[in-house]
């Protein structure tokens, strides 16, 4: 069967060069090597796990999971990328939709989907060709029902045992969780970076103590990290696929420039 062989949280927001110094500097190189990384473990497909924003999801689609499936996608083009298209897994996404009906969770299925820069960055950084299939599972963390982080956790232990068990194509499977730290959008506190909630919550899923996290409520997530920060369930989904697995902070920096904790990890794979 297949198999996790890493899985990495990292920042998926990209702003002009040059418009945070130094910092802004380090998070390029971080995400550079968190792609690197990626490479090194020669996956055969990469799941990432983001939000949307609203590039897909509108009024009238409010799930809390989906997946996309396709063999082919072309990036919606937002934030001056590249709508180059890609490919995708389609016996592994409907697959895992079907297995994740057997474990308890009703997974939307999104077709015609158009990946936003939520997926599109952290896959360029791990295959610049974009010859590696992308699996993109989207948490809705803009609309009502957000999922509960344990919800969040739940579904990773899920997917973990889709891969390990069912997998018939035995694909060593790369996990990204995208988005966040913490930041404010669309609010007063726009611009604010809560150094301490991100610090928290990196060194509970570097020390593999992910599980930690998913007791956090979406209310407190709201106040400590912003209604951006609640892309942190995106990262919880990730370290339950290797729970237990321990790594190290790759990168981070608190950029107000660019209202957002910019972060970025390596796990290795747990049990």
């Amino acid at each position: 069967m297949g198999a996790i062989v890493g899985a990495f949280g990292t920042a998926h927001i990209m702003m002009k060069r040059g418009s945070a110094g130094d910092a802004g500097e380090r998070v390029f190189a971080g995400m550079r090597e968190i792609g690197r990384r990626i490479r090194a473990l020669a996956p055969d497909l990469l799941v990432i796990v983001s939000s949307d924003h609203m590039y897909n999801y509108d009024l009238n689609v409010q799930t809390p999971f989906a997946v996309a499936v396709a063999d082919v996608f072309t990036p919606f083009g937002d934030m001056e990328l590249p709508a180059t298209p890609f490919p995708g897994h389609t016996s592994f996404a409907a697959g895992f939709i079907e297995f994740a009906a057997e474990a308890g969770f009703d997974l939307a299925r999104l077709q015609g989907y158009r990946p936003d820069h939520g997926v599109v960055i952290p896959a360029l950084f791990a295959s610049p060709r974009q010859t590696l299939p992308v699996v993109p599972l989207i948490v809705n963390t803009s609309m009502t029902p957000i999922p509960r982080a344990r919800r969040s956790w739940d579904l990773g232990r899920a997917l973990a045992r889709y891969v390990a068990e069912v997998r018939p194509g035995g694909e060593r499977t790369v996990i990204v969780g995208t988005g966040g730290l913490s930041h404010w959008l669309g609010v007063p506190e726009m611009g604010r970076v809560n150094e301490a909630f991100d610090t928290t919550a990196l060194n509970a899923i570097t020390s593999g103590r992910g599980e930690d996290l998913a007791d956090w409520s979406t209310e407190y997530i709201l106040e400590n990290g912003g209604n951006g920060g609640l892309e942190l369930l995106c990262w919880i989904l990730m370290a339950g696929t290797v729970k237990g697995g321990t790594g190290d902070r790759v990168y981070y920096e608190a950029i107000p420039q660019w209202i957002t904790g910019m972060g970025g990890v390596h796990i290795h794979a747990g049990s």
